[in-house]
């Protein structure tokens, strides 16, 4: 029965105010609804007494309704929130520098949204720290493709730039080894 009883399953559910407000509203309209079909028999007439249970339906259907829709509205947000909370607890996992740490939270995240732009930037910034400059600028060219991408354009290019510099560096450095290491055989 507290499953037809509009707002009641938001009020266990996620404990809030407007559940508690759609159930007062649907127990007062029953009350009416009892209390005139059965106290004041003589009062009402049989046309009002079909009115009364007409505008009850509709009342329990707008009232479930809505509770059904506040109901996908506070989900909606709860879901928002964990990809909110995995997404920070990724950005202290960088901070911290555990590179592996980070990538296992991005990486599952990131298969439910192919298209957030954040994780995917934290990813190609992940990838220039573990040196994998080729995957980190395959992610920056497919985020150059989406159009919310505009407002991440600096520190795209930023990334780029990064890219460029610390691949250059690993570039001169492995020359430089190979020639102190490879002396003429005479």
């Amino acid at each position: 029965m507290f499953l037809f009883w509009p707002g009641y399953r938001g009020m266990v559910q996620y404990g809030h105010w407007t559940f508690l407000v759609i159930s007062l509203l649907f127990a007062l309209l029953l009350d009416v609804l009892l209390v005139a079909n059965f106290y004041w028999t003589a009062m009402i007439t049989t046309g009002q007494r079909n009115i009364l249970l007409i505008v009850f339906f509709v009342a329990w259907f707008g009232l479930f309704t809505v509770a059904t829709l506040k109901s996908r509205f506070l989900n909606a947000m709860l879901k928002t929130d964990e990809k909110d909370k995995m997404f920070r607890e990724a950005i202290l996992f960088y901070l911290r520098g555990d590179w592996f740490g980070t990538e296992s939270l991005i990486l599952p995240l990131i298969k439910k949204n192919p298209r957030d732009i954040e994780m995917l930037l934290l990813l190609a910034t992940l990838y220039r720290h573990t040196q994998r400059y080729d995957e980190a600028l395959a992610i920056l060219d497919k985020l150059n493709l989406f159009e919310n991408a505009g407002h991440w354009f600096m520190e795209m290019e930023t990334e780029r730039k990064l890219i460029a510099e610390e691949s250059d560096q690993e570039f001169a450095k492995e020359s430089a080894e190979t020639s102190n290491e490879s002396p003429a055989i005479k």
